[in-house]
């Protein structure tokens, strides 16, 4: 695989904290999310790439960079706001695709369309890129797993994923929603 530039962060103004009165996704969402193992199959082929000549994760202990470039972006939310923002997707009846949970760095990471990232310049992204670190699906390395697998491979829209992460946002003092 080779390196690729991250884009740039975006996150002068992230939050933290959503309202107690945000959703979460529930137990049996979560169960849902996380797929069987042949999503996890489907999920490893389609992240390696058509041209990969092996198996990228040869040491299943380590995590490995995966370029998405032209096939994905990454958005990482700290956790808060990502389990908020997923939860409101699920009511919705919104596509979520991947999403990585990075417990060292307590945030979420989820795979989206490319140019994702452009419209998502506001409060809760902490992170975009066009690569992500990752275990195979299926497995941990180094604090990560794959917290949802889709069944197919779809990813979180843009317009789907700000809408979520709107209904949480703080609003600034004397100000309206």
């Amino acid at each position: 695989m080779r390196a690729v530039a991250p884009v740039a962060p975006v996150a002068p103004g992230c939050f933290a904290r959503v309202p107690a009165t945000a959703p979460e996704p529930t137990a049996e969402q979560i169960a849902v999310l996380k797929g069987t193992p042949a999503d996890h199959d489907r999920l490893a082929a389609w992240l390696a790439g058509p041209e990969a000549p092996a198996d990228p994760w040869a040491n299943p202990a380590l995590p490995v960079e995966i370029d998405g470039e032209g096939r994905f972006e990454v958005v990482r939310l700290l956790t808060p706001v990502a389990l908020a923002a997923l939860a409101r997707l699920l009511l919705a009846g919104d596509p979520v695709g991947p999403v990585l949970a990075t417990t060292p760095r307590h945030c979420l990471e989820l795979l989206c369309e490319p140019g994702t990232a452009r419209g998502l310049a506001l409060y809760g992204v902490v992170r975009s890129a066009q690569s992500v670190r990752c275990p195979r699906p299926g497995r941990i390395a180094r604090g990560r797993h794959w917290l949802s697998v889709p069944t197919t491979h779809q990813l979180t829209r843009s317009a789907d994923l700000v809408k979520a992460m709107l209904q949480d946002a703080p609003v600034p003092a004397g100000g309206a929603r």
